[in-house]
Order: structure tokens, then sequence, then C-alpha cells
């Protein structure tokens, strides 16, 4: 369900110089004698023309200012900026591949290289534009003086420029050439990442059902790999379950309804348990009484899409526009905008997180699948959580009209869990991010 086509398939397309972590990086990526004649097309806007002419005397000196501004060559995209946003304006990359926790992307037709971490983040651009095959080292060490180091790294000489606390700028040069090959702009400090979940533990989804076929468990465990993955690459952005305490968020989604959504309520309000209800706009609009009483009894009410379509399948435009009219459907109701989203069956890829980051929405999935939807069991459900529970885990439930097990099975849940010292909160506090904006 999960599109990874963007994150995950590796080529393995170059040698890596590693000294320590991901600094510096691997400059000696993707020489100019190694392209490959066959290239797929960039997806988005045409690549800029590149000028043919030889380098002016001002030419490494436009390279050091467009670096000083963490800008390389032909790149409008600067260090620091999410990679979201070249796959939104670029598309997909002509390669892929990963070192330790640190990924590196090809652009052939525009001649840029981006290496990023796992939360997005831009560290590295590095450019192949023509015009640097004429450029000499004595042409850069004229306009910008003696570097500020040199490293020699197999047959190439690495010149650097320390241009400012958290940038260099790097030109690579192979030996057998006497030309520069690349630039790299790179940041020396990664950014603090204020993530409240640590990536080492986020936990594996659990939960099973005798109702799969062998076909829809195959499909279901490459779904639940791709979600792990996605939560390891952006903790900040995505959320499988909470930080190692001894707490879980019971979560619903596909209401509100009539019946079953009603009933709930009124369990989680006889055991003095909070929930957390992921509601899909146009029923909000339907049964806005019943989104007022959960809120009233201060379970979080948070987005599920307005019409529980995949928006996976959509474009950017209509993600956006769904995710803004649940929200506007949820605010005219309990007269707040969520900040935590469900995407429809979990499903996710770039355009969905964009989106959702653009609305200053962070994507909660689950840890824990009763798969209250396939095996329609109170007991199944019960063990489902109580033979997995784990600190931390965001438990998945659903509460719309079909979901009498699921009713029969919560209160089984809720004393199963207390008696085993669990605390049972909202989402906001298990992950320590804001249930409203």
């Amino acid at each position: 369900m999960v599109n990874m086509g963007r994150f995950l398939p590796i080529l393995v397309f170059f040698s890596i110089f590693i000294l320590a972590s991901c600094s510096p990086s691997p400059d000696t990526s993707f020489s100019k004698n190694n392209k490959e004649s066959d290239l797929q097309e960039n997806k988005k806007s045409d690549p800029p023309i590149k000028e043919e002419s030889k380098p002016s005397e001002t030419f490494p000196k436009q390279i050091r200012d467009l670096a000083l501004n963490g800008k390389g060559l032909n790149s409008e995209f600067t260090l620091k900026t999410n990679i979201q946003n070249v796959y939104e304006n670029w598309g997909d990359p002509d390669y892929t591949d990963k070192y330790n926790e640190c990924f590196y992307v090809r652009y052939e037709q525009r001649g840029i290289t981006f290496g990023f971490y796992e939360n997005g983040e831009i560290f590295d651009i590095r450019s192949y534009d023509d015009k640097l095959q004429s450029l000499t080292y004595d042409e850069i060490m004229s306009a910008l003086g003696e570097p500020t180091d040199t490293r020699r790294v197999n047959d190439e000489s690495i010149y650097v420029y320390k241009l400012n606390e958290e940038i260099e700028l790097k030109f690579i040069i192979p030996n057998k050439s006497g030309t520069v090959d690349h630039t790299s702009v790179f940041l020396t400090k990664k950014t603090d990442d204020t993530s409240n979940i640590n990536k080492d533990n986020i936990l594996e989804i659990k939960g099973t059902s005798n109702n799969l076929s062998e076909k829809a468990w195959t499909n279901m465990l490459k779904s639940r790999a791709e979600m792990l993955a996605l939560a390891k690459s952006f903790p900040k952005n995505i959320f499988l379950n909470g930080s190692n305490q001894k707490k879980v968020a019971l979560t619903f989604d596909d209401g509100p309804d009539k019946t079953i959504t009603p009933e709930i309520i009124d369990i989680l309000a006889r055991y003095n348990v909070k929930g957390n209800f992921f509601f899909v706009g146009e029923k909000v609009r339907l049964y806005p009484e019943i989104v007022k009483t959960a809120f009233d009894d201060g379970n979080l009410i948070l987005s599920h899409s307005y019409y529980h379509n995949d928006l996976s399948k959509r474009g950017k435009d209509n993600i956006t526009r769904d995710l803004v009219m649940t929200n506007d459907a949820i605010q005219d109701v309990i007269g707040k905008r969520p900040a935590l989203f469900r995407p429809p069956y979990g499903a996710t890829n770039n355009f969905v997180l964009s989106s959702a980051q653009e609305n200053n929405l962070k994507i909660v999935l689950w840890s824990i699948d009763t798969l209250d939807w396939s095996q329609k069991e109170s007991v199944h459900i019960k063990e489902n959580v109580l033979n997995n529970v784990r600190n931390g885990d965001i438990i998945l439930m659903h509460s719309d009209g079909d979901k009498t097990e699921t009713e029969k099975a919560l209160p089984l849940i809720i004393e199963g869990l207390i008696n085993k010292g669990f605390q049972i909160v909202t989402l906001d506090i298990l992950i320590n991010e804001a249930a409203y904006r």
C-alpha cells in the first residue's frame, strides 16, 4: 500500500570514502567517465540549459558565492532543504543509493547529486556542470586563494574551502584529467534532530488474522515493512509508536457512525480512559453531535481524510484539498484544527507526506493492528492487543457500523492493559506532539 519506489531502491553505483559517519561525503562518486547512456527523463520541469563557454576568471567566485548561500551550481535547492521538495519539483531521481544513515540521489540530466539524511535533510549538493571540466586547480587558487584543506582519495584530489562554521566548498579533481570533475557544497554540522522518537525504538507492527489469504498476508507484511522504513526515514513526521514508557494509545478509525462510535465513547467514559478518533470528514458532516460528544469527553478528534480514498493514488493538489476539507469539517464542530493525520489504509508516499507537512500535520500510523475488520471476533481482537503489547504501542481499531465485536472487545482490552500496568493515554502525550493547531 505504501509507495516506496522513491525511497528504497538501492543501486550501487559509486564507491564511498568515509572519514567520520557521513562526513566527509563520498566525493568521488558519479565520475563523468562512468555515466550510463540510457537515462530516464525527469517527470517534472525541464532541466536548465547548460552553458558551454569556457569559465571566466570570476567563475570560481560565482561557485563560492552560491555555496555561501547553501547552493550548488544549477541547483535551486539549498542545504538543509528536505529532499521531499526536490522530489515534488524534479520528480524521481535517476539513481538512488544508501550508505549507513545517508542517502544519495542523482539527477543525471541536470548534473546534480543530493546527499541527505534519513530525516530528509540535504547535507551535500554536487554539481557536474560541463563548464567545470575545463577549470583547473591553478584557476581556482588564483580566484579563491589556498584551500583550507587538501585530501587525496584514490586517484583524486579534493580541495576544500571552509566558508563558515557550517559549509564547506569542495572541488574534486581526478589526477588523470587535472580539471574539476564536480563540486560539492557540504553541510558540516547535522541539524539537531528534535524527533521525540528514537528511530532505533520504532516498533515492528504486530497483529494477525486467520481470515487473510496467503497472498493478502504477504501483501500486508510487505506494507508493514514499508511503513516501518518510512517511519525510520522520517521520524519527525511519521509515527508508528511512542517512546519507551509503559504507556499506550487506543485509536479508532473510520467513524463516526450512529451506533458503534457512541458505544465506544461510552465505554471509554465508563473506564475513565481517553481515546483517539481518526474521523472521516464527510461522516463528521453527517454526525457532528457524535463528534462533539467525543471531544467534550476529552478524546482527541483527528483527521482520517474526507472521503477515505487511497491518497497515495491521488495527485498532490487532490491530497491537499482533501486534508483541508477534513480539517475544516472538524474545526466547524470542535473549534480546533487537527495536527495529527492517519492516511486511509496507512498508504503513504511523497505527495501524502509533503501535503501533510505543508498543512502542519504529523502522520500517525500504528504498531498493533487488531485486524478487527478481518477476523471479527472479540476474543481474537483482544488477544492481538494483550499478547503483543509493548511500551509505546499505538493500537489500531475501528469504530464504524459493523464493528460490534470491537465494541465487545474494548472493555476486555482496557482491563487487560491496566492489569499489565499500562497507562492508556492520548496520542499527544504518547508521541509528545500537539494534537491541534
